[in-house]
């Protein structure tokens, strides 16, 4: 689904997904769970502190007879304690607790909302109806909006402006986001019941839940000076995106645009995976994309792919460009030779690993940093692009993106390029 340049800069109804993968909430702990957390400290206890890195396999790493005393407390603390204690609580507290011991920002422990909504976005997608909604807050009227032509929802009969006004025969007037949210979630297959009220006629839709690609790569061409600049924004690096924009560079191309520009302005990272698939669409084979240092070495990672491309690039970034939009900045920079412009990037070096635990929680740790080409790492400083350009207030006022402008005149070789 194609994205007006303006329409990005002038957003004025804040967008909400509302389906979430179904999680169950009322599974019990037992011993292995409580062995599987052991497992955890000895992990914790070998990491050195992102970008994602695809994949969740099992770990395995011994258990030392120490931890026997994380498991006693867990006991006793159940067994004595004068009042009810709930298991799954308190496991998520020992978890939770463990995590933050680390003093590392980027290292994290995601509760079952929490992860979902995190695997949902990473992972490029989600198990759902196909829509977003709005909710207006002088009468929490809920709306329908960016209903997916291809989706469930779109299939069943469902337009945008349709006003949802019951799920499963509850009404919603009185709900808000996260209510609607509950009864709308669950497993694919399974059908949800919606009631909208479409021109003052109250109609009823039986949706069949199914799993929904999240759109992460829109593109459009810009016909500027005489020439045919295509324009890519990428919102996030999840696991599809590498795909998603394969398939908009392509078209693209066929429609022979002169040159490029990617927009990472505000995207905060995602997987290690899904960026250096991009970026080997652009490099030249044995070209350097980025480096990885661990404790005990710095590894070189160099393009290995016979696809390239030689036109004109510039990339868009900003304090928002964070984690995998900064690799991509820094390899088409210092390799590729593109140019950046906006201001400068967050700051994100980090790579880490997520692993799945049997509850339905996630914890997310660092293991790596990235460098780049030039063996530069970004933490805490970030990216400082070679043309500087502010986004003001009169930019937003005037609906005017002066950092697009600039990408496009350097481009096409306009004489007034100076830095």
């Amino acid at each position: 689904m194609k994205k007006n340049i303006k329409d990005r800069i002038n957003k004025t109804k804040k967008k909400i997904k509302i389906d979430f993968k179904f999680l169950d909430k009322n599974k019990k702990f037992n011993l292995m769970e409580v062995i599987a957390i052991m497992i955890i400290v000895g992990i914790f206890g070998m990491l050195t502190g992102g970008i994602l890195m695809y994949g969740r396999g099992a770990l395995n790493y011994g258990i030392k007879k120490e931890l026997r005393e994380f498991s006693d407390t867990y006991t006793e603390i159940l067994n004595e304690y004068y009042k009810d204690v709930d298991e799954k609580g308190l496991l998520e507290a020992g978890i939770n607790g463990m995590v933050q011991y680390l003093g590392d920002p980027y290292s994290v422990f995601m509760d079952n909302e929490t992860s979902t909504a995190f695997n949902e976005k990473v992972n490029g997608e989600y198990i759902g109806i196909g829509t977003e909604i709005i909710q207006y807050t002088e009468d929490l009227r809920v709306e329908f909006a960016n209903v997916y032509e291809d989706g469930p929802a779109y299939d069943a009969g469902i337009r945008n402006g349709d006003i949802l006004i019951k799920v499963d025969g509850k009404e919603t007037k009185d709900m808000n986001v996260s209510d609607i949210a509950k009864i709308v979630k669950g497993k694919e297959g399974t059908t949800v019941k919606i009631g909208v009220l479409r021109e003052e006629k109250e109609l009823e839709f039986n949706v069949k839940r199914k799993s929904i690609d999240i759109d992460s790569v829109t593109s459009e061409i810009i016909e500027y000076e005489d020439k045919k600049i295509g324009y890519i924004v990428i919102d996030i690096f999840a696991a599809n995106t590498n795909k998603q924009f394969k398939k908009e560079l392509v078209s693209l191309e066929k429609n022979k645009i002169d040159s490029l520009v990617i927009d990472v302005r505000g995207n905060s990272g995602g997987y290690l995976t899904t960026v250096t698939d991009i970026l080997s669409m652009f490099l030249k084979k044995g070209e350097m994309v980025y480096q990885l240092k661990t404790k005990d070495k710095i590894e070189k990672i160099y393009d290995k792919t016979d696809e390239k491309r030689n036109y004109k690039v510039a990339i868009l970034v900003n304090g928002g460009s964070a984690s995998a939009s900064e690799m991509l900045t820094a390899a088409m920079k210092d390799t590729y030779h593109a140019y950046t412009i906006g201001t400068t990037t967050f700051g994100k070096s980090k790579v880490q690993k997520t692993q799945d635990l049997s509850n339905g929680t996630t914890i997310k740790y660092t293991f790596q940093e990235w460098l780049t080409p030039k063996g530069v790492s970004v933490g805490d400083k970030g990216i400082t692009p070679e043309y500087e350009v502010n986004y003001t207030p009169e930019d937003e006022e005037n609906k005017y993106d002066s950092q697009l402008q600039k990408a496009l005149d350097l481009l096409v070789g306009k004489e007034n390029n100076e830095k």
